[in-house]
């Protein structure tokens, strides 16, 4: 069948295949009664009407071997379509397992997979030209991120074991609607039809061919029905094209909204941005030692701390500190809190190899502060960070919690139910613009309890009053907040 004629909406496809089987047979109509005279209508006469209820019979089967043929295939492509839709709403749902990162990577991929799906592959099943060459990139590159993610939980082991069925049955899926896609009722089939057609309409006008008006009505209402055959059969040949089509309405419906994404990739960035500090920090209070010892030429410059924290960033997430894009949002925040860094130790390196001076005051909680304003500054407009903690522990009047920080702390930090290893995410107000919002709980190890352990009120090595903590007890904060559109 050309593709003309399947491309057209089905009300002028009727047209066309109506004006077509009338002409055929207003044609055969004339033919049989210019050929009825003398030893030919006889001859015509001869053929006996028993004829037609077999022929009648056999066209009808074929027409319902063709039909069944492609409501079969509609139906296969609903299927598979429904089908790839639940796995990609099943690893939308299960991508929440892993926050940050990981469920933003999983929602952007399924995006774009479903936006390339719609605009770029559906065209091209509507015209039968889908290939199964390759698997998306998008798919493949989210199964690859599904058998790698980090496992902290049996809950997220499990999570990670249904994301990487699902996307399989994704894959499985499409490769089921673009095979589906390429079926067609073949020409000989169509040949078949078409003749057997025209075969019932010749018997019909030769056995009423001594009556013109007879045969026109006959052989008219048989065509009607011929006509209707082959508008159905015609109107369901390609399950992807034409006005009866099976549309990608399920896959757009499970694509990650725009609010979720951004909710996600909000949260991604701010993990990035609080661990690279904790990081960084970290390194800080591990050379302690180092720095407090007088001298010069001390190896720790700033780049000697950039790549430690970028070695610890790795050993605490179980990842690489990723590589952006540095024009892309993520990238201009990790890039300025590098630069935070960066001129936060050169500031300090007079202070760090000052040669007659022990103490220098430069401990971790200095320098994560001083990072976090420069950052802040810097990226105002995206980006807040800062170095807060319960407000009884604060000693620096700029560090004390806002009131989403203070409840948090409060009803979330100190809660007998809470796990030391979460920390709170969500969606909250941030001078008067949404935000979203990180608050990562840290807790006294050894190197802390030298200025806040006990004795409590006892004066430590900075002029500051010990807090009486113990190894393990809240101690502070990471706030991370990346303001939404």
């Amino acid at each position: 069948m050309t593709d003309w004629l399947l491309d057209l909406p089905v009300a002028w496809m009727a047209v066309v295949v109506a004006i077509v089987t009338y002409a055929v047979t207003g044609g055969l109509y004339a033919l049989v009664i210019g050929l009825a005279h003398g030893d030919r209508a006889r001859a015509f006469k001869s053929v006996s009407p028993g004829m037609l209820p077999p022929l009648g019979i056999v066209f009808g089967l074929f027409v319902a071997f063709i039909a069944s043929q492609v409501w079969s295939d509609m139906d296969r492509a609903a299927t598979a379509v429904n089908r790839e839709a639940s796995a990609f709403g099943a690893v939308g749902f299960l991508a929440a397992s892993f926050p940050g990162r990981p469920e933003a990577r999983l929602h952007d991929l399924i995006r774009r997979h479903i936006d390339a799906t719609v605009t770029q592959e559906w065209p091209m099943m509507a015209q039968r030209r889908a290939r199964l060459e390759v698997t998306p990139p998008s798919l493949s590159e989210a199964l690859q991120l599904a058998l790698a993610l980090k496992i902290d939980s049996a809950g997220q082991a499990t999570a990670q074991r249904e994301i990487a069925t699902a996307l399989e049955n994704a894959i499985d899926a499409r490769r089921q609607r673009i095979i589906i896609s390429r079926s067609e009722v073949s020409g000989v089939k169509w040949l078949g039809l078409i003749v057997l057609a025209i075969c019932t309409l010749l018997a019909i006008g030769m056995v009423h061919s001594d009556n013109r008006q007879g045969a026109a009505i006959a052989m008219g209402i048989f065509a009607t029905g011929v006509a209707a055959a082959v508008l159905i059969i015609a109107a369901h040949d390609r399950p992807f094209g034409g006005d009866i089509a099976v549309s990608p309405a399920p896959l757009l419906q499970v694509m990650p909204e725009e609010a979720v994404s951004e909710r996600a990739a909000g949260h991604a960035i701010a993990v990035d941005v609080a661990q690279l500090l904790r990081a960084a920090r970290q390194v800080i209070s591990d050379q302690q030692d180092l720095i407090n010892r007088p001298g010069t030429g001390k190896p720790l410059t700033a780049g000697d701390v950039i790549d430690a924290a970028w070695s610890n960033y790795a050993n605490t997430t179980g990842h690489e500190l990723p590589v952006l894009d540095p024009a892309s949002e993520e990238g201009r925040m990790l890039q300025a809190e590098l630069q935070a860094i960066q001129e936060v130790m050169d500031e300090a390196q007079p202070l760090i190899n000052d040669p007659d001076r022990g103490f220098k005051g430069f401990i971790p909680v200095v320098f994560a502060q001083r990072v976090a304003v420069r950052f802040s500054k810097t990226m105002h407009e995206l980006a807040f960070l800062r170095v807060t903690a319960p407000p009884e522990l604060v000693r620096n009047p700029a560090n004390r919690p806002d009131d989403w920080e203070a409840a948090a702390i409060q009803d979330r930090f100190r809660s007998p139910d809470w796990h030391k290893g979460d920390f709170v995410a969500e969606e909250a107000a941030l001078d008067g613009k949404r935000a979203f919002r990180l608050l990562i709980p840290e807790y006294y190890d050894a190197s802390c309890l030298a200025c806040h352990g006990e004795p409590k009120g006892a004066i430590d090595i900075t002029g500051g009053k010990k807090e009486g903590g113990k190894l393990g007890d809240l101690g502070g904060a990471i706030s991370a907040s990346i303001y939404l559109q």
